[in-house]
């Protein structure tokens, strides 16, 4: 059972990388120009914004350990919130993007001494938080940038991503609605709407979880109602913190490599391609990630050759570390949560 267990982590660690980096691969050999890659020079500037990059990436999980350490009250000290940042960071790295790691993240809690009940809540209000900084954020950035800057391409391909986009946005906003009602305002009707809809035909398969979401929810309810104000800032800083170190880190990387002349509108694309994003079926969006990546922010990259490089480092910096962190963290976590006791 043991081998059969450690198997299986380590082919969900293998396939998504093995995905993402034939997709790099197959880039190269369409691009690569040594001679134009002879272009770049590696100067001191080069390392200090790729150092920044780095830095970003540590302000996206400290962003998520400061919001664990206040949903939890300080009842989790920082080393258990490190823990549980990154189990969940590589959930989401081993799993679609649609389905992430937060439904790993109520284990990952449990398993840290926090009730199931309260687990649920925290997860629902991460779930909330990082929805709503999607849904208020896009119209701030129309506010600096035209609708028709941010989504220039007018080919096939940025037709569709458009499409993408706006089914995406608007199901963000209704999920965001679907939380505020259950979270704050009537969790019974919420249960009510979700056990009629999964008795559906169609649906039936699901009722039980639908259920327990229902039960979860009503959980959820009575664990942040009535929470202060001094509750809530911290979490909101730290979402925002997070989400814009995520988004930064692209703007680092170009910068190691070239001059960069408009930073606001390269952080808006990345805000729209990480939202398309969401629909893709692999784990952690590999390959696709890297294929939106290249449609959608190679016009600002002045070096053709240089768009697989980029993309890799960008990756490694974004998404393998977590699966090499994951490859060592999660067997002793397995071993020490769920070992026999004896």
């Amino acid at each position: 059972m043991e081998k059969e267990s450690q198997r299986f982590s380590i082919w969900k660690i293998i396939a998504p990388t093995l995905i993402g980096l034939g997709v790099i691969a197959y880039m190269f050999s369409r691009e690569f120009d040594l001679n134009a890659l002879k272009q770049i020079t590696v100067t001191g500037a080069t390392v200090f914004w790729i150092f920044i990059a780095f830095c970003f990436m540590l302000g996206r999980d400290i962003g998520f350990i400061i919001r664990y350490r206040y949903l939890t009250e300080k009842k989790l000290s920082w080393k258990q919130c490190i823990k549980v940042t990154l189990l969940a960071e590589f959930g989401t790295a081993i799993t679609p993007s649609s389905v992430g790691g937060s439904s790993m993240a109520v284990l990952f809690l449990a398993k840290e001494g926090i009730p199931v009940g309260r687990s649920s809540a925290m997860v629902f209000v991460t779930l909330l938080l990082d929805e709503m900084f999607f849904v208020v954020t896009f119209p701030i950035l129309l506010l600096f940038i035209p609708f028709d800057t941010l989504f220039s391409d007018t080919s096939a391909f940025g037709t569709g991503v458009l499409t993408l986009f706006i089914v995406a946005y608007i199901i963000k906003m209704l999920l965001c609605t679907f939380l505020i009602i259950g979270l704050f305002i009537r969790p019974q009707v919420i249960r009510w709407l979700l056990i009629k809809v999964f008795r559906l035909p169609f649906l039936r398969r699901w009722h039980r979880g639908a259920v327990k979401v229902g039960d979860d929810i009503i959980l959820s309810s009575r664990e942040i109602r009535g929470k202060s104000f001094s509750f809530w800032l911290p979490l909101v800083i730290a979402t925002i913190l997070s989400w814009c170190s995520r988004y930064l880190v692209v703007n680092a990387i170009f910068m190691a490599f070239f001059e960069v002349h408009d930073n606001l509108l390269i952080f808006a694309r990345q805000f729209i391609m990480w939202i398309v994003m969401v629909v893709s079926p692999t784990p952690g969006g590999s390959g696709f990630s890297e294929f939106i990546f290249k449609q959608y922010l190679s016009e600002f990259i002045p070096i053709a050759s240089a768009v697989p490089l980029i993309i890799l480092l960008w990756r490694l910096l974004t998404y393998y570390n977590y699966l090499f962190v994951g490859a060592l963290i999660v067997p002793r976590w397995v071993k020490k949560s769920f070992g026999t006791k004896k």
